[in-house]
């Protein structure tokens, strides 16, 4: 087991069967093998590369920090809603999350997630702001994929540990 380096809590899991912003606030998730159930971007396959070959989804899981939309809310004077920035996670207590890694370890209740990168900004969220791309541009929060299945709540506690070499 790896070191834990931040704890914190969920504040909503969301979720929605089709792509765009926004994800819908669920009373709980199922995470399976590749990603929430019945959301669009779970599976084997990355549904955003849109030219060249097929590539394997390590985007399966999106979280993103309670307190970056707070100061995007404050920033920008909009009203940003739990899952209005298309992410599955949305937690509390663990900063704006830049200083995660990949490989990285999340914890949420049961279910075991693997960081694979930052979440990068994409055009869609641009709908609740003009300047929200480039404001939330290095601070959108991390992509991961699944290690554990389980189901996931509000509330829940989220724990990020960093694996120790050789792990």
């Amino acid at each position: 087991m790896g070191q834990v380096i931040k704890t914190g809590r969920v504040v909503v899991a969301c979720s929605s069967p089709t792509t765009g912003v926004p994800k819908y606030p669920r009373d709980a998730v199922v995470v399976g093998p590749e990603g929430i159930v019945d959301d669009y971007h779970a599976g084997p396959i990355n549904k955003h590369k849109k030219r060249g070959e097929p590539e394997p989804n390590h985007r399966q899981i999106t979280i993103l920090a309670q307190e970056v939309v707070e100061a995007l809310n404050k920033q920008l004077a909009i009203d940003l809603q739990p899952g209005d920035l298309a992410e599955n996670f949305l937690v509390t207590g663990l900063g704006d999350l830049t200083d995660l890694q990949a490989g990285d370890r999340v914890r949420i209740g049961e279910v075991v997630l693997e960081v694979t990168g930052q979440n990068r900004p994409c055009a869609t969220i641009g709908v609740h702001h003009p300047l929200l791309v480039k404001s939330i541009h290095g601070r959108r929060g991390i992509v991961a994929v699944v290690l554990v299945t389980g189901i996931a709540r509000p509330g829940d506690p989220v724990t990020v540990e960093r694996p120790q070499d050789g792990e």
